[in-house]
């Protein structure tokens, strides 16, 4: 609210008609001093702090909210800015979420890309990034070209404390240095997409903790699915594992009935009698 107040400004003064002092025009004028002074504070406030269309005279236009919480707004047409990140990408490419929502590339080189991440919102946020990263079709890619995302990071009580979550692992083209049976406690292992038979990729990337742990969607293709995983799983199963995931090895399909705590039996072994056809 402003503090502009005119309440010390005398309107009836001067008196008509009567010699007036001149300390009543001196009390007018300080007062109307005071309050242009106060106005001038207040309005270079609102210039400094509201969200306009177009710059003001003699300032840069940035309505840059700085993670300032707009909420029961109701919105239309509003639109993802889309970054560049270059038509000739190979080696380590750093994507600066900060640059915008959409970004887009070409690979234009054989062997692995390296992919990391920066400028994400403050953790207590959600902050999501997609990214298309096309395949130059002139290029010959080979079983040996990846896409390499950071690698996930496991502690002691089996949790993921850093990377990708264990939801990559069922997006197609996966690879990894670790199978699914052997991934457990205390361990990283790497996070890799095939670029092979690939002309374009496409994933929504997002984080609630400021990019320390990744959740990666696939847009334009599809995570593996319609077959049943090769897996014999301990009692009390890995990361990632919850009610109703199947697997099955030897003459056993085995179901998992609880998630994952790192302590608690949640698989139960079913025999599944094989005969020939």
């Amino acid at each position: 609210m402003s503090t502009i107040n005119t309440n010390s400004i005398d309107i009836n003064y001067p008196i008509p008609g009567i010699n007036n002092s001149t300390q009543g025009f001196r009390d007018n004028f300080t007062s109307v001093k005071q309050n242009l002074d106060i106005a001038s504070t207040e309005i270079s406030d609102l210039q400094n702090k509201v969200v306009v269309k177009s710059a003001l005279a003699g300032t840069v236009l940035n309505n840059d909210m700085a993670n300032t919480l707009i909420s029961n707004a109701a919105v239309q047409g509003f639109r993802a800015k889309t970054y560049n990140m270059g038509s000739n990408l190979g080696g380590t490419v750093t994507i600066d979420v900060s640059k915008a929502d959409v970004q887009y590339g070409t690979v234009t080189a054989t062997g692995t890309t390296t992919l990391a991440f920066g400028g994400w919102a403050p953790s207590g946020t959600q902050s999501n990034v997609q990214i298309r990263i096309s395949v130059d079709p002139n290029v010959s890619i080979d079983e040996t070209s990846y896409l390499l995302f950071p690698s996930t990071d496991i502690n002691s009580s089996g949790n993921i404390v850093a990377g990708l979550t264990s939801s990559a692992r069922i997006l197609e083209n996966y690879a990894s240095n670790v199978a699914d049976a052997s991934v457990g406690p205390d361990m990283t292992y790497t996070n890799v997409v095939s670029l092979t038979g690939m002309q374009e990729l496409d994933f929504t990337i997002s984080t609630i903790d400021c990019g320390t742990i990744l959740e990666v969607t696939p847009i334009n293709k599809n995570q593996k699915a319609g077959q049943i995983p090769i897996r014999i799983p301990t009692a009390t199963g890995q990361p990632g594992d919850w009610p109703g995931k199947i697997c099955m090895g030897n003459q056993y399909i085995y179901v998992c009935v609880g998630a994952y705590d790192g302590s608690t039996a949640i698989w139960v072994k079913v025999n599944a009698a094989f005969s020939a056809i």
